[in-house]
């Protein structure tokens, strides 16, 4: 992968310090069988979220930004890994953000959740999404919780205003970070390489949901089962620390997972 350049689409782009320091990495809210881990990006006074969480964490993830001095005018830009309704639906609370992610993940999530939401047809309809369902003896139990959940929490109007969406498939994000396309979950899912001299760090979004146990996560089952485990697979021979989508992070030492270091990076 080419390391990707700063871009910016602001009139007048923000200039990040010349690298006197790495981008400190920490996870506001812990990804738990139920929710989405969100992390926080800062450099000098650039501030970047990782996955906004749903609804009913907003408060949590606000006060895990005040806990560190930060408010939500703060925040100069939001990355989606994906845009599952559990990783972005606090993208509104931070109106001034642009907001990174895949234009290939959007489209293909809204237009899942649109056709989840049909009562008829809906069944038939989500095999266009989820077409190895018949590989999976608890897919037809997954797909109706799913539904279910989508009924309660879809708004796109919570993705934020689309005028400051910007596709990855355009834009490059700062110096020392980088997008690795991990598709096997959903198409155009982008997990975040944060480099941070021989140690990087790796946001994995949901193409690593757990190190052991993503049997216990709440969550739709992949797009497309090899490339997910080969997204996961090459995610878990890196070293350095690693964020989960659904686990506290750990780190990854010559392939041997520890616990991670209390302090962040």
């Amino acid at each position: 992968m080419n390391k990707p350049k700063s871009t910016s689409t602001d009139a007048q782009p923000a200039r990040l310090p010349m690298k006197t320091t790495s981008w400190k990495t920490e996870v506001l809210l812990p990804g738990s069988w139920r929710g989405a881990t969100c992390s926080l990006l800062s450099h000098g006074n650039h501030h970047i979220i990782v996955d906004t969480g749903m609804p009913h964490e907003a408060h949590r993830l606000l006060e895990a930004l005040e806990k560190r001095g930060l408010h939500p005018s703060d925040i100069r830009m939001i990355i989606n890994t994906h845009f599952h309704v559990d990783h972005v639906l606090n993208n509104c609370l931070f109106p001034q953000s642009d907001i990174y992610g895949s234009q290939q993940s959007y489209e293909w999530c809204c237009q899942a959740y649109a056709d989840l939401l049909d009562e008829q047809n809906w069944e038939k309809l989500s095999l266009k999404y989820y077409p190895e369902q018949s590989d999976y003896e608890k897919a037809t139990e997954l797909m109706g919780a799913l539904r279910r959940f989508a009924l309660r929490w879809w708004d796109k109007k919570r993705l934020g205003d689309p005028s400051r969406f910007r596709w990855i498939e355009a834009h490059s994000l700062p110096d020392d970070l980088e997008f690795m396309v991990t598709s096997g979950h959903v198409p155009g899912h982008t997990s975040v390489i944060v480099h941070n001299g021989d140690q990087p760090i790796i946001i994995a979004g949901d193409a690593l949901l757990t190190r052991e146990h993503d049997e216990n996560v709440f969550t739709m089952i992949p797009h497309n089962r090899a490339q997910f485990q080969h997204d996961r697979a090459r995610i878990l021979a890196r070293m350095g620390r690693i964020v989960p989508g659904h686990e506290g992070e750990f780190c990854n030492n010559g392939g041997h997972s520890r616990p991670p270091r209390n302090s962040p990076a």
